[in-house]
């Protein structure tokens, strides 16, 4: 009698791992990337800390490359109103994936090789647990690296004025 409730205990126990690790592996993944500049020109090494979008989990088993786009943004004429720009020209800058390396914990490294400095979009391409595509765009400078979110440092809102 025992021994089946242990065998219940034993059975009910890997019927929850397995329930959270599909959970995990269904999960779409967001990735916060903090990259330095190194010693050589143009070479950042980039720290991934991977997530589930909804849960919050780290999730530690995913196979991974790094690769980078650099969208154009110049431009070939400017009106009054706006900047007219070369459509053919759209991610003409662009990095050949690389391998991400696991180090335990949901984070993961990449050293990677850009073609100048300016915005990127880092796309990790997932194989593992399940396919996936995360873009995450980033400035890369010279000495530096910050995330582009689309939004300044500066934050205010708009007072609504009552009548």
């Amino acid at each position: 009698m025992a021994q089946i409730a242990r065998l219940s205990t034993m059975l009910f126990g890997l019927y929850l791992a397995l329930a959270l690790f599909s959970v995990q592996a269904g999960e779409k993944k967001s990735a916060h990337v903090e990259c330095a500049t190194t010693e050589d020109r143009l070479v950042y090494e980039c720290m991934i800390t991977l997530t589930g979008k909804k849960s919050g989990q780290l999730i530690s088993n995913a196979e991974f490359t790094v690769g980078a786009d650099m969208p154009s943004m110049a431009c070939l004429l400017y009106t009054s109103e706006m900047c007219i720009r070369d459509r053919s020209m759209a991610m003409a800058h662009n990095v050949v994936p690389v391998p991400a390396h696991n180090h335990g914990n949901g984070m993961y490294h990449v050293r990677i090789a850009l073609e100048m400095y300016g915005e990127w979009a880092l796309k990790l391409e997932f194989t593992k647990p399940h396919r996936d595509l995360v873009v995450t765009k980033l400035v890369f400078g010279k000495e530096s690296v910050t995330i582009q979110d689309g939004h300044s440092n500066k934050h205010e809102h708009k007072k609504k004025q009552e009548d």
